[in-house]
């Protein structure tokens, strides 16, 4: 596996001969992932494999040699190929699609089997979708999803239920604050800058500040001199992800930018919604979160960022912990 996904090192060699490597979990209730796939796949090359689990049904099918078995993994087999094929169709095009784009593994729990999958791919990014019960536009972590964002390898991207993406891909790259840890987030701004200069479109940086998470006066109160500290830390953060993307660009190398430009934003409010929303976002915005730090390389989202993602409007690719 690539030791280093969606760094900016990466990103600077994707291209015909080294596409974006995209897994895909596959999900029966939607099919959020594969757009988001193919919305990514618009916006750079890639190469997308769709993965499938399925629970053996019964005990007795546990032996792989049995007749009955095997008539079980063939029939689920073709029916999901099918239905992989067909969503493929409607969203990803033929140029991006893997030689071998339909992947079944039988067994559970399913975040493991597709993260073996994802390892074996050599993928750079993992994509799932949400449950179907979230609101429109909306995230809602599956079981799978919840153990992806606290244990996947490579970044982890999370689409929404129904998300209405832009015809032309990514039109701007976002990067959230959700805390103070800046020293955590600097290496994805820098993958968030790189991507946003590499597509030649705007980048906007948005710290959210803590007064959202308390939804009453008496909660506020004894927190006001933490919200106070935070709104001025939030300006800091702002001033020192600018000079990340200084850095980032004089390291890329980039001229004659079109399109490109830095936007910093401050949210606070009375809930995650009101800050959210107070934010205009586009059907061409792709949203980036950096892990809090963990004791392995992998994706971590803490608790903040478990809250807001089901608030986030558009898709959200977390980066791992680095």
């Amino acid at each position: 596996m690539n030791p280093l996904p969606l760094t900016p090192e990466l990103l600077t060699s994707v291209g015909p001969e080294r596409p974006l490597r995209i897994a895909v979990g596959w999900d029966q209730s939607g099919e959020e992932a594969v757009h988001f796939a193919g919305w990514l796949a618009r916006t750079m090359p890639a190469q997308i494999r769709v993965i499938s689990t399925e629970k053996q049904p019964w005990s007795h099918l546990r032996n792989k040699t049995s007749k009955k078995y095997k008539k079980w993994l063939k029939e689920i087999e073709e029916k999901r190929s099918g239905a992989i094929r067909e969503a493929l169709k409607e969203h990803v095009p033929r140029g991006a699609w893997d030689e071998d784009y339909a992947v079944f593994r039988d067994g559970s729990p399913r975040y493991e089997l597709l993260t073996q999958e994802v390892e074996r791919f050599h993928a750079d990014l993992v994509l799932v979708g949400s449950k179907p019960k979230a609101a429109k536009g909306r995230f809602k972590a599956t079981s799978t999803a919840d153990a992806l964002m606290h244990s996947s390898p490579v970044s982890v991207g999370l689409a929404p239920r129904a998300v209405k993406l832009s015809k032309k891909g990514i039109t701007r790259v976002n990067f959230a604050f959700l805390d103070e840890n800046d020293e955590a987030a600097n290496t994805g701004i820098a993958s968030a800058a790189a991507i946003a200069m590499i597509l030649d479109v705007d980048l906007r940086i948005m710290a959210f500040s803590p007064e959202e998470t308390y939804d009453y006066n008496e909660q506020i109160a004894p927190h006001r001199a933490f919200i106070d500290e935070w709104n001025e830390t939030s300006l800091a953060l702002l001033d020192r992800a600018r000079d990340v993307v200084s850095d980032m660009a004089e390291k890329l190398g980039v001229q004659g930018l079109k399109n490109f430009e830095v936007e910093t934003r401050v949210s606070a409010g009375d809930g995650w919604d009101t800050v959210v929303d107070s934010q205009k976002w586009k059907k061409g915005d792709v949203l980036f979160l950096a892990s809090r730090p963990a004791t392995t390389n992998c994706v971590f989202a803490g608790p903040r960022a478990t809250d807001f993602l089901e608030h986030a409007p558009v898709p959200v690719v977390i980066f791992p912990q680095r």
